[in-house]
Order: C-alpha cells, then sequence, then structure tokens
C-alpha cells in the first residue's frame, strides 16, 4: 500500500538537495526494552506498548550514504516545549531517562545534531515534521494482533508497504523497530519510496518469523 502525505504550514530555512531523501526510523520500545531495567522500560506510557515510536528521521543520499552534522546551529531546548512536551515524550520517548530528568531531552539534541541540521528545516518544522509521519505511517494491525507472539517476516514487510522500502529491525528476531525510505519534495518528506540497497542491507530480520515482544 502507497502513502502519501502532505505537510503544510512549514518554513523553510535551507535549500533541499534533489540527491536526497529520507530514512524515516522506528523503534519497537517492548524489543528495545527487552531485559532493559531503563526507567521508562519499567514504567512506560501505555502508547509505547502497543505502537512505534521515533527513533529518528534522517537524510539520506539516493546512491549512498548519508550527511551529518551540517550546520553548528545548537538543540533550542524550547523547541520540545512548544511543540508539547507530553506529545514529544509519547511519539519520540527516550526511555532510558526518567521524564523528568534533565537529560531526557539529549536524544532529540543529537538527533537534531546529527541529522536535522542536514534537512533543511528549522527546528521546530523538522520534530512536527517527523512527529507528523506518526499520523500517516501507523502501527499495522497485524502488530497489534500478534504482540507476545511470532508473525510472518514477509507478512510484516508487505503490512507497511509492497515496495521494497522497508527494512525491519531485530534482536535475535525478536523486532526492535525498522526504516522507511521517503521521498523528499521541498525538504518534506512526501511519499514512501524504494530504499537504496544500503538501506535494505541493514535489515536484521533474516529468519520466516519475527517475535513481537510485548511490553508489561
Amino acid at each position: 500500500m502507497m502513502l502519501m502525505m502532505l505537510l503544510t504550514n512549514v518554513s523553510i530555512v535551507a535549500g533541499s538537495t534533489p540527491s536526497t531523501m529520507y530514512v524515516f526510523a522506528y523503534s519497537w520500545t517492548p524489543g528495545f526494552c527487552n531485559g532493559q531495567t531503563y526507567p521508562g522500560c519499567t514504567n512506560p506510557l501505555n502508547y509505547w506498548k502497543h505502537n512505534f515510536t521515533i527513533h529518528g528521521l534522517w537524510p539520506q543520499y539516493v546512491t549512498s550514504g548519508y550527511p551529518s552534522t551540517c550546520t553548528a546551529e545548537p538543540f533550542d531546548p524550547n523547541i520540545p516545549i512548544d511543540i508539547g512536551l507530553n506529545y514529544m515524550i509519547e511519539r519520540w520517548p527516550d526511555v532510558q531517562y526518567d521524564i523528568n530528568s534533565k537529560s531526557y531531552d539529549s536524544f532529540w539534541e543529537h538527533e537534531w545534531t546529527k541529522h536535522g541540521t542536514c534537512s533543511g528545516l528549522s527546528q521546530y518544522d523538522y520534530f512536527t515534521t517527523a512527529l507528523s509521519l506518526t499520523n500517516v505511517l501507523t502501527t499495522p494491525e497485524i502488530i497489534h494482533n500478534s504482540i507476545g507472539s511470532n508473525v510472518s517476516t514477509e507478512a510484516l514487510r508487505s503490512s507497511i508497504t509492497a515496495l521494497p522500502s522497508v527494512s525491519l529491525q531485530c534482536h535475535n528476531q525478536m523486532l526492535v523497530g525498522l526504516y522507511t525510505c521517503w521521498q523528499q519534495d521541498n525538504n518534506i518528506p512526501s511519499k514512501l519510496v524504494a530504499c537504496p540497497d544500503e538501506v535494505i542491507d541493514e535489515d536484521t530480520c533474516t529468519a520466516s518469523y519475527v517475535y513481537i515482544p510485548a511490553l508489561n
């Protein structure tokens, strides 16, 4: 299924490069938290138990490789507050820290510094663009219906898209996340497209079945 989106009301602060696309990276928090005692793993939000959460939105060269740390613009800790801190925590959490920790926004700072500075977007627009994708690329029903059990790897891939535009991420054949690839138009991810070979090659769910862990 081809998923398309149109994001509006964003301010472009730098020119786009035709040779770039986006990788939108999701985390499956129950898989990431497996065997861990991080604060967010032991006291998770209900949303994290049933839905993918954001790992990052990464500019990617269409051929191979990706740009990194393109400007020296520092992360603005007021941006998550302006967007809505509770919404940011729900959709883009850092389970390694308690939500009241002064270090909680270090994950967002890392993603902005390494990837967001190469997006051509303002900080506000970079984060809200990624957040908007969670309402477009939603967690498929096959996952909702298979938490705590195995699911066909190919069925899981095809539930995302029929295109070769998804790279599943597993640890010991346990789902921990996925990558999808998006065409960018004027710095905005506009539709799912086929991933470069190097992104597809990062697929680590190599068995015929994937285990979908639960988070209690």
